[in-house]
């Protein structure tokens, strides 16, 4: 079979691996779809900090059932399904709670195990135990839109933790894949004001397309009182930046009302020449809200949203790529060609 290795950063590697042997507590799934990730970039490009080398990039991933060992019970061979790439230990406090992605023993495939970007992989025993491979029951989904579960069940985790209602005014900072993904669940989830604040031109005219009731630049004149207008006078409840600058982190900070919600949803880069001005924490009592990765939990949750069509992520697909032209797509990621770019196997 094909993979893709990453040997060090800057090395990506098409090889030729023996097909793994499927064991009587093992799985056996054959990629269809696989979805890149802007960590996949920054791990092919400058690493991070949980990557083992060689190693096979891809977390989003989407496949069918090619083999099952005699003493797995409830799979069949031929079915689809969402791979979910956290592999906990089950047992710790954080597992038993539901929030394994949280464990401090946890594993990843694409970062700790070999990923998605290779025609096959085995799920052994642990990964089953921990949940990891989730039937589709919806035949009409397709393989690239199975390969989203991952990237809204992300989105899910930080929506569930900041416990908006209908009524509450959410702000998107960023309008890129995960700001759409972070917009469409809001939406389903009866969020009745979204409003975008993006810097790119085209993106801000698609969000228009896509479903946001208002879109700014950020620098208008007047924007403040703008912003403030499109809520009503009531002002911004919650604010998720969806992409890593500080000025994002800043910009949130500032246009928050008192006693407002920051949902910490993507880490910020270092910027020794900016600073943002955190003190807005303590002057008007916002609350900071966290979110790392996904649970099994929040997957099942992606996953019966895209089911039923609640979520239909088929917009967001911009690019189809082969295996053989990862690179191809990474550069895509690189130069914010489009929404999402996925890895198709036949």
């Amino acid at each position: 079979m094909k993979a893709v290795v990453l040997k060090k950063p800057g090395e990506l590697v098409l090889e030729d691996r023996a097909m793994p042997v499927c064991d009587a507590d093992e799985l056996l799934v054959r990629v269809r779809a696989c979805n890149i990730c802007r960590t996949d970039l920054k791990c092919a490009t400058i690493g991070q900090r949980d990557l083992v080398y060689p190693r096979v990039l891809g977390h989003e991933i989407a496949g069918e059932i090619i083999a099952k060992g005699g003493n797995v019970s409830g799979y069949k061979i031929g079915q689809r399904v969402h791979v979910h790439p956290g592999i906990s230990c089950g047992e710790c406090d954080y597992c038993k709670s539901g929030q394994d992605n949280l464990c401090d023993q946890i594993k990843i495939m694409g970062f700790n195990f070999d990923g998605g970007f290779q025609e096959v992989i085995k799920i052994d025993q642990k990964s089953l135990k921990a949940g990891v491979v989730s039937l589709i029951s919806n035949d009409s989904l397709a393989y690239e839109e199975i390969s989203f579960i991952e990237p809204l069940a992300c989105c899910v985790n930080i929506q569930d933790r900041l416990k908006m209602n209908s009524k509450s005014v959410l702000v998107i900072i960023g309008g890129g894949r995960l700001g759409l993904l972070n917009l469409f669940l809001a939406k389903a989830e009866g969020v009745r004001n979204v409003i975008l604040i993006e810097e790119n031109q085209d993106r801000r005219n698609r969000g228009k397309e896509f479903g946001f009731d208002a879109v700014f630049r950020g620098t208008e004149p007047d924007f403040l009182n703008q912003l403030q207008r499109c809520t009503n006078n009531r002002g911004v409840d919650v604010v998720i930046p969806c992409c890593p600058g500080p000025k994002a982190l800043d910009l949130a900070l500032q246009i928050l009302r008192k006693k407002g919600k920051l949902g910490y949803f993507s880490g910020i880069t270092r910027d020794d020449t900016f600073y943002p001005d955190i003190n807005l924490i303590h002057y008007k009592e916002i609350s900071v809200v966290g979110s790392y990765g996904c649970s099994v939990k929040h997957g099942r949750k992606a996953k019966t949203l895209l089911e039923s069509k609640k979520v239909n992520v088929h917009p967001l697909i911009s690019h189809r790529v082969k295996l053989t032209e990862l690179a191809r797509g990474m550069d895509y990621i690189r130069n914010g060609d489009g929404y999402s770019t996925i890895v198709v196997m036949n």
